[in-house]
């Protein structure tokens, strides 16, 4: 019996390369599922790391906000303590102010013609109320205040004449512009 043979040849020969062309496909196929396991195992374990950093560094932060806290509140009281130093200071340099003038005022009184009734320091204006045996009184006092270096300007706001057991007496006030008095160092 003859056998007839009704395949053509060439399709009996791609059977075989079919087979394995299937045979790389199906390998391909492996093995980018098994690159795509590996990454996604990788970046899972990557998250899970990072996730782990995350929690420490947050705890961190926490530690850094107490911290922060308490820098604020030391700030805070740094600034009132510089506060107080400064207005310490101030006091500091107005005692001498004070002590300085009253001196002056001591050089230049005219102890057996006035006496003064109130002192007030404003600023740097000496405001002086007083009375004195008369208007000559008055100006001999302003003539040495004059002649005093600390001194820039002495105005008169105003006298009149007042009575005193007896005694016609000058009520004088007298306002005073102060120079800057610098410290002997």
């Amino acid at each position: 019996m003859i056998r007839i043979n009704l395949l053509p040849v060439k399709e009996v020969k791609k059977y075989p390369e079919i087979r394995q062309e299937l045979s790389i496909v199906v390998l391909s196929y492996v093995l980018i599922s098994l690159i795509f396991l590996y990454t996604f195992i990788s970046l899972n374990s990557q998250k899970n790391e990072f996730k782990k950093e995350l929690q420490t560094v947050r705890t961190e932060l926490q530690k850094y906000k107490d911290t922060e806290k308490k820098l604020a509140r030391l700030k805070k009281e740094k600034e009132i303590v510089e506060k107080k130093i400064k207005i310490i200071s101030n006091l500091e340099k107005e005692r001498g102010k004070v002590i300085k003038i009253l001196n002056i005022l001591a050089k230049n009184f005219l102890a057996d013609k006035m006496w003064l009734e109130n002192l007030k320091l404003d600023g740097n204006k000496l405001h002086i109320k007083g009375i004195a045996l008369g208007n000559e009184a008055v100006a001999e006092f302003m003539e040495k205040l004059k002649e005093s270096k600390y001194f820039q300007t002495i105005e008169l706001i105003k006298t009149m004449k007042k009575e005193i057991q007896g005694f016609n007496l000058t009520s004088f006030s007298l306002e005073c512009k102060i120079r800057p008095i610098e410290k002997k160092v």
